[in-house]
């Protein structure tokens, strides 16, 4: 490579389109494991959250061809951002992925359901098709974070069971991602949070859609689909320590009030405490035969009050992650519009962008329109339910942002 002219920058300074040669962090066991082009906002993104301070840059029409590989290949003692294998996967825009992730999930509700009903008729458990299903689920998170969990908002009682499996995928997937875990892990705890709930297919339908309050011997039978989980992945001899551990322990709680086992903080690792997290949040905001879903910011409060229960460090990065307003959510706009939320912002998580699509004035339908709230002196007023407008949610979703 030819010797280049260069400058240095913050931070804050850094722009699409530069070649990053060096950075400085406030972390000092941070290192860049390569140089290369800053291609996308997310990069950004992740350096910042890396604690870089500023970079050492040239200008982007110096690079060689050979130059233009992806500067978010980083390393620190703790974590290892982006294996080789990740980095060869393109990020795309929202509008680009969520076409094919609306097939991913599609088809991944068809194959839980498969599942599911497979258990019921004690067929033996098709882990292949989990761990293809989970390669599909981690890809398509790699190349866009955000058109899959929109997905994750579209809620309906009577396929709760197969969604709460998919969603509690994609959103592990995400957050293990988000903190800087690795690919290949990243799909495997993708595969255990598919599983992790894989006992309940074993749990009579007269209590899981029974509207009324359970009685102490159907919590017990509902408690045991830890145990019937556990017994359906040694039958078909899955051994692996990550879908195991998330399986097992999902339910226990930091102050041992949890079950099976009534094990406390000690002995739950991090994987666990995560899982417990994002699977309290999506059975919260997910309908049931019996309970209208929370909304998601309620669910929030919920973890980040528990601190006796759950892990007060991993709920608060959750929630930096998935975001006050998470993707996919409706919310009413100053402008007397209602819009999704299709797209976070990290830095500053009140303003994303968001599509319009409502007018509340006339209550009527309008051409959408996209926001980014961050550019405009348009604010989010509160969370909506879509209901309270007659609105088809999967209907909406698909149709605006697809």
């Amino acid at each position: 490579m030819p010797q280049e002219l260069s400058n240095t920058v913050t931070i804050d300074e850094l722009k699409l389109g530069m070649y990053v040669l060096d950075v400085t962090s406030k972390n000092r066991f941070f290192k860049i494991k390569t140089q290369g082009l800053v291609k996308s906002q997310k990069i950004i993104d992740q350096l910042k959250k890396q604690g870089v301070v500023s970079l050492v840059v040239k200008a982007p029409q110096e690079t060689s061809p050979e130059d233009k590989q992806d500067v978010s290949s980083t390393d620190s003692s703790q974590t290892n951002i982006r294996s080789k294998k990740t980095a060869l996967i393109k990020t795309k825009s929202l509008e680009d992925e969520f076409h094919k992730s609306c097939q991913i999930y599609d088809d991944s509700t068809k194959c839980i359901k498969k599942l599911f009903d497979d258990i019921q008729l004690d067929k033996t458990l098709n882990f292949s098709a989990v761990n293809d299903l989970a390669s599909e689920i981690t890809n398509s998170v790699i190349r866009n974070e955000y058109a899959m969990s929109i997905l994750t908002r579209i809620r309906h009682h009577s396929t709760y069971q197969w969604e709460h499996a998919i969603n509690s995928g994609v959103l592990l997937c995400g957050f293990s991602l988000f903190l800087g875990i690795k690919k290949e892990t990243a799909t495997d705890i993708t595969v255990g949070a598919i599983l992790h709930d894989i006992g309940v297919a074993k749990v009579p339908r007269a209590i899981i859609e029974k509207k009324g309050k359970l009685t102490i011997n159907e919590k017990d039978v509902v408690e045991k689909h830890v145990s019937w989980g556990h017994q359906l992945l040694k039958a078909d001899d899955v051994s692996n320590k990550i879908t195991t551990d998330m399986l097992i322990n999902h339910h226990e709680r930091l102050d041992g009030s949890g079950y099976p086992r009534g094990i406390a903080a000690g002995k739950l690792s991090k994987l666990a405490r995560m899982t417990a997290i994002v699977d309290v949040y999506d059975a919260m905001t997910g309908d049931k035969h019996h309970k209208q879903g929370e909304q998601p910011i309620n669910a929030l409060r919920y973890l980040l009050a528990k601190n006796d229960k759950f892990d007060r460090v991993l709920v608060q990065q959750f929630i930096k992650f998935i975001g006050v307003h998470p993707v996919g959510s409706l919310v009413k706009l100053s402008n007397e519009t209602l819009a999704i939320i299709t797209e976070g912002n990290r830095n500053d998580p009140l303003k994303p962008k968001v599509v319009a699509f409502y007018n509340t004035k006339y209550n009527r339908s309008m051409t959408s329109k996209k926001h980014c709230l961050v550019k405009e002196s348009i604010s989010i007023l509160a969370s909506i339910r879509a209901e309270d407008y007659k609105i088809n949610i999967s209907r909406i979703i698909r149709e605006v942002i697809g």
